[in-house]
């Protein structure tokens, strides 16, 4: 009796696994279909970029708002800034967002979901609306990466500021009460 039991619950888990991987396959093809890697690659593309840039200027506000005078400017710090900003915008590859993705989509579709949905995405309707996700992603990653730097700026201003005054309460004064 243990024997029949043990093999029903082996056959039945086989089952399962089998419809799992089906299953899994039908979410890759349309997790390709949909260009996600390619969606997720463009905007960590984008957000590198704009990092080192954005590197460059938190080091510039940084040292003006520091007790460092001008004249010490360094460009190593600077190049440390702009790496630290660039790693920051990297710390995920566009392969791992597409890992993470898969385990959670489709988890309250059925199969026969995950097969319209992978017949509209393989039709020529779902490819136009792929390129045209493309598309609108490097706009919305541009609009976003630009106005997240200046809300980023704007804190890392009143974060310069506090600093400021907790270093003159300690007697650090910054470079323009300093060149009084």
């Amino acid at each position: 009796m243990k024997f029949l039991l043990l093999a029903i619950a082996l056959v039945v888990s086989a089952h399962v696994n089998a419809n799992e991987s089906i299953r899994q396959a039908k979410i890759s093809r349309i997790i390709e279909a949909q260009g996600l890697l390619q969606m997720f690659q463009q905007q960590l593309d984008q957000s590198k970029a704009q990092a080192s840039d954005f590197g460059k200027d938190l080091y510039r506000e940084a040292l003006s708002e520091s007790c460092i005078a001008d004249e010490r400017e360094n460009p190593q710090i600077e190049l440390i800034f702009t790496q630290y900003m660039e790693r920051c915008s990297t710390m995920f590859a566009a392969e791992e967002f597409v890992e993470i993705w898969s385990r959670f989509y489709g988890k309250d579709l059925s199969e026969a979901d995950l097969d319209k949905i992978l017949a509209y995405y393989e039709s020529s309707a779902g490819e136009k609306d792929v390129a045209s996700s493309q598309a609108a992603m490097i706009g919305f990653s541009q609009v976003l990466n630009a106005e997240s730097q200046k809300r980023m700026s704007d804190i890392i201003k009143q974060m310069m500021t506090d600093l400021k005054a907790a270093l003159e309460m300690v007697g650090c004064q910054a470079n323009t009460d300093a060149a009084e």
